[in-house]
């Protein structure tokens, strides 16, 4: 079929899975497996990207963006790129299974479930603390293998903060 270069074209674009292949800055698991790509859609040589960031004051989002418009630069040169972060939108059940797969290579957890050790599966685990490394990871022990580990997707994760949607344009 096709379609007029100035009809909207609706996700699944494309360049739906040019995004969702981006790398996070923070862990090495793409963003389309981090559950964060909501939907891309290209109009008249504009392409709009809709994310839900793991937490809307994420340090990361700036890196991301960054990434997202080199990727779509590369695959789509000459449009316009608008980046539209939303808000409350992110659970943990949108990591995928290779998320999870990934998450747990690089000794991640997913919140939602027991903690259990990426490593030794173990559950017999502690938290270590309020926080970890970015404002999304709590950290916690293990008490089977002794190693350390991060549960991303807790509940301050995934609020809805008292802020409107936050747009980022530019190309």
């Amino acid at each position: 079929m096709n379609t007029p270069a100035t009809a909207a074209i609706p996700s699944p674009d494309p360049l739906t899975g040019v995004v969702a292949d981006v790398l996070d800055p923070e862990i090495d698991v793409t963003l389309g497996d981090l559950g964060v790509v909501r939907s891309v859609s290209r109009t008249d040589g504009r392409i709009v990207v809709h994310l839900a960031p793991t937490r809307l004051s994420c340090p990361a989002r700036g890196e991301i963006a960054r990434r997202v418009r080199s990727a779509l630069t590369g695959a789509a040169p000459g449009h316009a790129i608008e980046i539209v972060w939303e808000r409350g939108t992110w659970q943990p059940a949108a990591v995928t299974a290779a998320g999870h797969d990934a998450l747990r290579t690089a000794g991640y957890r997913v919140a939602g479930t027991t903690p259990r050790c990426p490593y030794c599966a173990g559950d017999d685990v502690v938290r270590a603390g309020r926080f970890g490394g970015a404002v999304c990871k709590v950290p916690y022990d293990c008490r089977g293998c002794g190693s350390p580990f991060d549960v991303i997707g807790t509940a301050g994760c995934s609020a809805v903060l008292p802020v409107p949607h936050v747009r980022q344009g530019g190309s």
